[in-house]
């Protein structure tokens, strides 16, 4: 356990570091199947790109926040590609914002990127509803937007999006569970930000498997607003109220996971078994050491790349492939070496 603690806090104060440093200037959903088919490369962005100009562009993004670990892997896939544009000539200048997960900060910095001139706008939304405005304030100005892992309500309007099916990850989650516990059970949700697509959907498919179940019952859901202090809190309460009674714990993402499995395994109670979303290093660490029994990874490397793909084509002129839907992978103790290298 001592080993697990180290492993979670020495990947926070790295991460940390790498949010200080990253403040550069430079629809729906498918069916699981049309994800799998829909998703090769993230350079395929260029299967209708006749046409356009190869003048260099600006683009613009809107990053949720510089500081989440999952973000920073989006961040990071995405920024690779603009750094090579950039040096290859095709982008003149970038611009990486911070929205502090928050949707009016990204309203706001909608209308700084309008006069900045920028080409195309990538976002990430902060939220379905409150970041929609962003859409319509880049629109207004003639400037085409991609959306990347998360949708806003008016995602029908946009140009691009790069993105995984977070229905289907809610079901992974929970259909893990029924194949590791069985028929009956208890169990608990810990969910994202209210209003966050991902946190919607995987809340949606969470309930696609587990409300069929009768022998299944779900004693709470609460929002722990993808915070590991915060799912740490709530799992010490659940642990204390529901005692012998309940058997796992569902977690929206792998920063509330990876708190509530240490704080089940302070406890003493190793039996709840706990999964989240992400596959991040620190979830991934536990996986192999056995401490954590796996994780539902999305591939956010390319789900960022694929997004800038998308916009400098777009910003060219260019014609794109509007949507690319990325699956998700179970993670286990059985695969993680494929992921995760000691």
């Amino acid at each position: 356990m001592k080993k697990a603690v180290a492993i979670f806090m020495a990947v926070a104060m790295t991460l940390g570091m790498a949010a200080c440093g990253s403040k550069k200037e430079e629809t729906k959903a498918p069916e699981t199947s049309k994800a799998a088919a829909d998703t090769e490369k993230a350079d395929d962005t260029s299967k209708a790109d006749e046409g356009g100009s190869d003048k260099p562009v600006k683009i613009g993004w809107l990053q949720k926040n510089q500081s989440n670990a999952f973000e920073l892997v989006i961040n990071g896939g995405g920024e690779a590609v603009l750094e090579q544009a950039k040096a290859d000539g095709i982008v003149e200048e970038y611009y990486l914002l911070d929205g502090q997960t928050d949707p009016s900060t990204q309203v706001s910095q909608a209308n700084d990127l309008v006069n900045l001139g920028v080409d195309a706008v990538i976002m990430q939304p902060a939220e379905m509803d409150g970041s929609a405005p962003v859409v319509d304030i880049l629109h207004e100005a003639g400037i085409p937007v991609v959306l990347v892992n998360s949708l806003t309500s008016n995602a029908d309007d946009c140009e691009g999006i790069s993105a995984s099916n977070d229905v289907e990850a809610g079901e992974i989650l929970a259909q893990f569970v029924l194949d590791k516990l069985g028929s009956t059970g208890k169990y608990v949700h810990l969910q994202g930000i209210i209003g966050n697509t991902a946190s919607i959907q995987r809340t949606e498919g969470i309930h696609n498997i587990m409300d069929k179940e009768s022998g299944w019952e779900m004693l709470d859901e609460q929002s722990a607003e993808w915070q590991g202090d915060k799912a740490s809190k709530f799992a010490q309460d659940w642990i204390s109220l529901y005692g012998d009674d309940l058997n796992a714990i569902l977690c929206d993402n792998d920063d509330m996971a990876v708190a509530a499995r240490l704080a089940c395994i302070e406890a003493g109670r190793e039996d709840i078994v706990v999964i989240g979303v992400d596959a991040t290093e620190a979830a991934l660490a536990m996986v192999a050491d056995g401490e954590l029994e796996g994780s539902v990874r999305q591939d956010g490397t390319t789900q960022g790349a694929e997004a800038v793909n998308k916009a400098i084509a777009l910003a060219q002129g260019k014609k794109v492939e509007k949507e690319t839907w990325i699956p998700f992978t179970l993670v286990t103790k059985d695969n993680v070496s494929e992921f995760y290298k000691k």
